[in-house]
């Protein structure tokens, strides 16, 4: 970690902290510093636009956020494999402009203005500290991109029109269940199993389907945003590359449609959403001389993508130390609980439709403090470790044995 003394002026450069990018990461940290009284200079293309991604966490990870940033709270949101499992946390979706307008910038200097890497470079002339935010893709979306990613399609109805969809819970954190999959050759759904009522395909039929796809396994995401709408999300944990847009949006219709969500609902939403997050963030060094924050650098939950609570945790802590004089080497250092977690990431991409639904089903029964400690980007080793190893005890061993050889072998998934 460096010290410096004084302010960036005495020293030459212009500013104390550039911050580059004002995604949910840069924004936090660029306000943080300048209301620690830093002289702080930000870039971004859009630096008034309102983001648009729905972003969740949970209410005790809200920190020095103020009630009023939350949108709607789910109280106990389920999780659904075979059985439902009610977690006793609450789920809150952020109000983004809430967010946006406490992440106050009137003290900083913000210049409207897209950098590419030789400009976040030439910035180390001008600032003490140049913080790099711009995501995990800032030259773009690559074509054919092999790494890890979640992707997800989404779409918002009337909480009315949801209702089916929801089976009865307050809200689905994951739901498992195999109804996305309509069998080769069986147009009824008479045909398939029920779970809650639910029709439901058996895993086996699942994993001799008849398209490319039909072993990855996708759940529904359905929470509730307030004002009596409801996201209805078919979301793709992990695959190597990232299981298509199209995929996801034609499961989610069946899914929807079995359910009994009305098809006007469908076919017509008040939104939609699409969702891409690189796993493994950028995946490479910051740029030399500079800090990676968010998903640039290793911000983000590598086995859930979460990275939204872990961001604005970092932005209060950094701009404190930049504050005393102090810069790290890392905003985010590899520490012990990140090979845990990559461990999981490893056993997601490698494990089929029936062992992903028999590892969310341990999860399901895991004390709610090892769910946290799973959940969180911040837990220390032994927690998650103990996380882990609760997961594995409350597997049959058929499914132990797929986990295993998944978290071992770490085949990436097509």
């Amino acid at each position: 970690m460096a010290r410096w003394r004084g302010p960036a002026t005495r020293r030459g450069a212009m500013f104390d902290v550039a911050v580059v990018g004002l995604g949910p990461a840069g924004r936090s940290l660029a306000s943080r510093c300048a209301a620690a009284g830093l002289d702080v200079v930000a870039f971004d293309p859009r630096p008034a636009a309102i983001w648009t991604p729905t972003y969740g966490l949970w209410a005790d990870e809200l920190g020095s956020l103020p009630p009023s940033v939350v949108r709607h709270a789910t109280a106990s949101p389920w999780i659904v494999a075979q059985d439902a499992h009610p977690l006793e946390r609450s789920y809150v979706v952020l109000d983004n402009k809430a967010v946006h307008d406490h992440y106050d910038l009137s003290a900083a200097t913000v210049r409207r203005e897209r950098l590419d890497d030789g400009g976040v470079l030439a910035l180390r002339a001008q600032a003490r500290v140049v913080v790099d935010a711009r995501g995990a893709r800032p030259s773009g979306v690559l074509p054919g991109d092999p790494s890890p990613h979640q992707t997800a399609f989404g779409i918002v109805v009337r909480a009315e029109d949801a209702a089916p969809a929801l089976d009865g819970a307050p809200g689905l954190l994951m739901d498992w269940r195999t109804d996305w999959h309509r069998p080769p050759g069986r147009g009824s759904d008479a045909e398939a199993g029920t779970t809650r009522g639910v029709a439901v395909v058996s895993p086996d039929t699942v994993e001799n389907g008849g398209t490319a796809f039909d072993r990855v396994p996708t759940f529904l995401y359905a929470i509730a945003l307030g004002e009596d709408r409801v996201l209805l999300e078919e979301t793709c944990l992990a695959a190597a590359p990232g299981l298509p847009i199209a995929e996801l949006k034609a499961r989610l219709r069946t899914r929807l449609t079995r359910r009994g969500v009305p098809e006007r609902a469908i076919a017509a939403p008040l939104e939609r959403e699409i969702v891409s997050i690189p796993m493994l963030g950028r995946d490479r060094a910051p740029l030399p001389g500079t800090l990676a924050a968010g998903v640039a650098g290793r911000g983000g939950h590598v086995v859930t993508g979460y990275s939204v609570a872990h961001s604005f945790a970092v932005a209060d802590r950094l701009s404190r130390a930049l504050a005393r004089g102090e810069t790290p080497d890392e905003v985010d250092p590899r520490r012990p609980a990140d090979v845990a977690r990559a461990a999981g990431l490893r056993a997601l991409l490698g494990l089929d439709v029936t062992g992903t639904g028999a590892l969310f089903e341990a999860f399901g029964g895991l004390p709610p403090r090892s769910q946290a400690a799973y959940l969180s980007r911040d837990s220390a080793l032994a927690p998650v470790l103990a996380a882990m190893w609760g997961m594995f005890a409350r597997m049959p061993p058929r499914a132990q044995w797929a986990l295993a050889r998944a978290t071992l072998r770490g085949h990436p998934r097509r």
